[in-house]
Formats: C-alpha cells, sequence, structure tokens
C-alpha cells in the first residue's frame, strides 16, 4: 500500500507516493506545487553549531545542522541538508527509519521544507515555520545582501564589490536556517552506498532478465512456427517420393532435431532466468528491510555465479543457431 500525501496548505489529497519512493504534483485546489520522497533513512547526522558565542555570561546563539541520506524503495539516493534554530536536537528519526519528507517546490529544486514524518515510530514533525530551499532563499532575500554590499563599493573598488557580495551572501546563507536536497553520486567508501551500488546492479539486472525472457519466448514461437513449415515441406516431399528427396529430407530432420533441442534450452533458460529475477526480488527486499544481511549469506555473489552459468548456456544456444544457419534446407525455406 502507497502512502497518501494531503496538502498542507489545504488539506486535499494531493495522491499517492510511487513505487519509488518519489512525489511531484500540484494541489488540484491552491495550485501549490510538492515534492515528497520516502524511504529508509540510511545516513543520518546531527551537528550543533554556534551562531554567536560570546562568553558563558553572555546569551548564545545556536543552529543545529541536519544530513539524511534517504534511500528510496526505488534504491536511488537523497541527501536532505538542513538546519533550525536552538541547540537541541527535535527531529525524531534515527538510521533505519522509515521516513517521508514533504516540501515545496520551485522549479525543479525545494522551495520550502514542510514536514518530517517517521513512519517507523508514528511520529510526525511539524517544523515550526517552513525552512527555504538554500537556492530559493538566495534567489529572493538573499539578493538583499548583495544589494546591500553592492551599494558599499564606489567605481573604483569594483572587484573589493564583488569580493564583498559574495562574502555578504555566503553569510547570509550561514546565519539563516535553509534546506538543500540533492541526488549525490555514490561513494563505495561511504558506509551503505558500496551495498546501494550492489542492488542497483541486481536491480538492472532484473530488467536485462525479465527482457531476455520476453526474447526467448517469442523466438520460441518463431521456432516452433518454423518446425511447423519445415515439416510441411518434408511431407511435400513424402509425398512426390522419399527417395528424390532423401539427401534433403535428412537435412530438414536435422533442423527440426535442432530446433527442437533448441527450444528445450530456451525453455530451461527462461525458467532459469524467472528463478534468478526470483531471487534478486528477494535479496533486494530483504536488504531494504534489514539493515544488512548475515555476512555469511553472499547472495549477490551467488546470484552473479549463477548468471555466469546461464551465459554458458546462452553460447551453446548460439553455437546451434549457427549450425541451424548452415543447413541448406533452412536457407531455402528462410530467405524464400
Amino acid at each position: 500500500m502507497y502512502l497518501s500525501v494531503n496538502c498542507p496548505r489545504c488539506d486535499r489529497a494531493l495522491g499517492q507516493i510511487s513505487p519509488d519512493g518519489l512525489l511531484q504534483i500540484q494541489c488540484s485546489s491552491c495550485r501549490q506545487h510538492y515534492g515528497a520522497v520516502y524511504g529508509k533513512l540510511s545516513g543520518w547526522s546531527s551537528q550543533p553549531e554556534a551562531m554567536l558565542y560570546l562568553s558563558d555570561q553572555l546569551p548564545s546563539f545556536y543552529k543545529r545542522r541536519y544530513q539524511f541520506r534517504i534511500t528510496t524503495p526505488g534504491r536511488s539516493l537523497r541527501l536532505l541538508k538542513f538546519s533550525t534554530p536552538g541547540l537541541q536536537d527535535q527531529i525524531p528519526v534515527r538510521p533505519s527509519d522509515k521516513i517521508s519528507i514533504l516540501y515545496s517546490t520551485c522549479g525543479s529544486g525545494i522551495k520550502k521544507l514542510l514536514t518530517i514524518n517517521n513512519h517507523s515510530t508514528g511520529q510526525k514533525y511539524h517544523l515550526p515555520s517552513p525552512i527555504p530551499g538554500l537556492g530559493y532563499l538566495l534567489a529572493t532575500r538573499g539578493s538583499a545582501s548583495l544589494a546591500i554590499a553592492l551599494g558599499m563599493a564606489t567605481g573604483a573598488g569594483v572587484v573589493a564589490t564583488t569580493g564583498l557580495g559574495a562574502i555578504a551572501l555566503l553569510m547570509y546563507s550561514r546565519l539563516v536556517d535553509t534546506a538543500e536536497l540533492t541526488s549525490p553520486d555514490l561513494e563505495p567508501d561511504v558506509p551503505g552506498d558500496a551495498r546501494l551500488m550492489s542492488e542497483l546492479e541486481l536491480a538492472d539486472q532484473k530488467v536485462i532478465l525479465t527482457r531476455r525472457i520476453e526474447q526467448l519466448r517469442h523466438e520460441g514461437y518463431a521456432h516452433r512456427d518454423f518446425i511447423k513449415r519445415l515439416s510441411a515441406l518434408k511431407e511435400k516431399m513424402l509425398s512426390v517420393g522419399a527417395a528424390l528427396y532423401t539427401t534433403r529430407i535428412a537435412k530438414i530432420d536435422r533442423a527440426i532435431k535442432l530446433l527442437k533441442q533448441r527450444i528445450n534450452q530456451d525453455r530451461h533458460l527462461v525458467n532459469q532466468y524467472a528463478q534468478t529475477i526470483r531471487m534478486i526480488e528477494i535479496e533486494l527486499e530483504a536488504s531494504y528491510l534489514a539493515e544488512q544481511l548475515p555476512e555469511a549469506d553472499d547472495f549477490t555473489s551467488t546470484i552473479m555465479g549463477k548468471l555466469d552459468e546461464l551465459k554458458a548456456i546462452e553460447a551453446r544456444n548460439r553455437n546451434l543457431w549457427l549450425e541451424l544457419e548452415a543447413n541448406e534446407e533452412v536457407r531455402r525455406l528462410s530467405f524464400g
């Protein structure tokens, strides 16, 4: 059952998050654009940062910076960076929790981060005020800082003006609370990324095997039809006289035998590929539900080894087809 999302402004149903864990939609009522990401929290950090600290006796101002690495059911990785005012950790999530985030969009980027739901614990964190996206913030309120910095410079200080403007924007982005959602590249040395890369490889293999099964089934229909045509040709030869067509009938019999052998091997391949797909599905589902499988259960290498065995059968099938193509009666019937 897929998660449903409601518009935070008018509470109308927006729709359901897709099986890959993502959603981009416009509310039909208030016309606001929203995005959502659902997945497993595969990485998490929460660090306090002093914005103003003079001494223990004077008031200090802090913000807390968060990083969430969210692995979606579709095996994509999203990195959410945001900050909240204050020193305390307020977000009720921990690694391996299933979470979803809802945000408003501006073009293809995040406009404001709105809510964070922890589906593992049933907790929901409503941000005291929506956290603006970094790009959206710098494009709106941040431009005021740039204008102030530019106004401080005169004609002879163009280089200084540019530097002041950049510093003003940098300081502004650090002082305010911001949010940023990206799709980072996977790094083998980052905890969890290596396994995700392995899962993506398995998911790609599943797509390849599914397509190959359809190809083999289509080829099976074609081979059975070709056997019928060869058999019909043989019957015509026999009706005229078996002695006249002895050599050609022998070639037809050989071709039919090879075709039947190819059909049987293809049927075996289809069954093995279907079994491998089920193994991949089990591995992906188990990996997503658990933090990791026991180290002794190296199913990924088992699956890859099985695929190598099936590739050897595919190679034998190609050799059969080469022998079929060399058959004179097959060539005659294939090319009319």
